[in-house]
């Protein structure tokens, strides 16, 4: 950033900002490539304290909270200003595999413990507060602190936000659901609490819809009255005739809904129990005894040794991003697959590290919400990279090559590497391979490559394994 511009005052007209979201504590823009935090004139105190307590500091040296500070930099109309390491590939929840979304919420959850003990606490934990930086979960949003009400004694105002975001699509999975936790993540109430209740609690429908719905509506009510802020159900019921049965209710049941709570229901949740088609397909890969996967390493250390970040589309269990990583001057990795169990022993094999981001990513389907960054624009790479995967999308999902090249331009700074299956679905035995369409070429592909991009060269890696070098044209 201009030194004279930070000398000077920063108008709310030059920044962008997020549009969606309302916060109370502050206000979220972005100069250039760098992020603030404009914090709202009543709430100045409070963030001042958050800093000065050692709250903050505590977080982000547990590597639990993006890291953040009070900055010198002014911006219009306020007198508090934090900034925010910038995270280099943003990520949504949708994105993430089991374990990732495992380990985020206990991120959560330790967050939370930790704010209480000085005193203050999370109250809006929705997944999308937290982004994985690299291989470790963090919590983003400054925002979402609040002062403890002694009153509210060991109770935890987010606990609903938490299990609706956290807790339930992690249960569907260790139930074997695959899709609806990420649906859940993409669509606001795709799957309803109510629903989630009679899937729990099965003996809640043995009698009839009617009592179930009447256990459902107390149990729910309940938890919102035990988990709502003290000083809310004062002004709320404050001058109810029975508003003394309420607080009595309250203060009474409102410790059952706490953090210890929720780590118990987060404990007794194990394993993911969902088969996928191409979990096991790296199982006996080794890519250090691999011809193949020699051959393209030692052209990321010639052709292409001036890259050093990459995305693998189809990575499956990430076994060759590891080695490259190892074995080359590439030191980022982000490892896409659509196999949610791949990518799930991708972060295992991974986690905490500062080199590799695993993502659950269709890049010819792309998921997305329509307030979020599309991934093209946030996720880039000096090399995109496509092994052994074209075949598939263009002989079994009839996916266009245009479609698929284009999505690897977008995605690309620089360089694109991609195989293409001469022999198509050839599985070891040309006697039982299916035939191939007459435009199935090596021709064909050449010539839809060389459109997209600058060839650099194609190279017979084995029968059926052609690999393309290319360069992103450009503009």
């Amino acid at each position: 950033m201009d030194k004279a511009i930070l000398e000077s005052e920063l108008k709310v007209k030059d920044l962008k900002t997020v549009g969606f979201s309302i916060d109370k504590v502050c206000q979220l823009f972005f100069y250039e490539d760098r992020v603030f935090r404009a914090i709202n004139t009543p709430y100045e105190a409070q963030v001042q304290e958050m800093f000065s307590c050692g709250m903050i500091q505590e977080l982000i040296d547990k590597n639990l909270l993006i890291n953040s500070w009070i900055t010198d930099v002014k911006i219009e109309g306020f007198n508090l200003v934090v900034e925010h390491q910038r995270v280099s590939f943003w990520n949504y929840p949708y994105e993430w595999s089991f374990s990732m979304l495992k380990d985020a919420a206990n991120t959560v959850l330790t967050i939370s413990e930790i704010a209480q003990s000085y005193n203050f606490e999370l109250f809006d934990v929705h997944s999308h507060n937290v982004v994985f930086d690299m291989g470790t979960p963090k919590f983003i949003d400054l925002g979402s602190f609040f002062r403890k009400d002694p009153n509210d004694g060991k109770s935890w105002t987010g606990y609903l936000s938490f299990y609706n975001a956290f807790y339930i699509p992690t249960y569907l999975y260790t139930k074997g659901y695959s899709d609806l936790p990420q649906s859940i993540q993409l669509f606001h109430g795709y799957y309803n609490e109510k629903d989630f209740f009679n899937l729990r609690f099965k003996y809640a429908t043995f009698f009839g819809s009617w009592l179930s719905n009447l256990v459902f509506k107390f149990y729910f009510n309940a938890r919102k009255l035990a988990n709502a802020r003290h000083f809310r159900v004062v002004e709320k019921f404050g001058k109810h005739k029975y508003s003394q049965y309420i607080l009595f209710f309250k203060n009474n049941f409102q410790n059952i809904f706490s953090i210890k709570k929720a780590r118990r229901l987060m404990k007794g949740l194990k394993n993911s129990k969902f088969d996928s088609y191409w979990m096991n397909y790296h199982n006996e890969i080794d890519p250090a005894t691999n011809k193949r996967f020699q051959r393209i390493t030692e052209l990321f250390n010639t052709d292409l040794k001036d890259a050093k970040s990459l995305i693998e589309l189809a990575s499956n269990q990430g076994k060759f991003a590891n080695h490259l990583l190892a074995n080359s001057q590439i030191d980022k990795v982000i490892a896409t697959d659509y196999d949610k169990n791949a990518v799930d022993a991708i972060y295992k094999n991974n986690k905490g590290s500062d080199n590799v981001l695993p993502l659950v990513y269709d890049f010819v389907r792309p998921n997305g919400r329509i307030t979020d960054t599309r991934i093209q624009d946030r996720i880039k790479a000096d090399v995109v990279m496509a092994l052994a995967v074209t075949h598939h999308l263009i002989l079994t999902q009839e996916i266009g090559l245009k479609h698929i090249f284009s999505i690897l331009e977008s995605l690309s700074d620089t360089y694109v590497v991609v195989e293409f299956m001469p022999l198509g679905l050839y599985a070891g035995d040309l006697k039982t391979t299916p035939p191939v369409p007459d435009f199935y070429t090596l021709a064909w592909f050449k010539e839809a490559f060389s459109a997209h991009f600058d060839y650099h060269l194609d190279e017979e890696l084995e029968i059926n394994r052609h690999l393309f070098i290319g360069k992103v044209k450009k503009s």
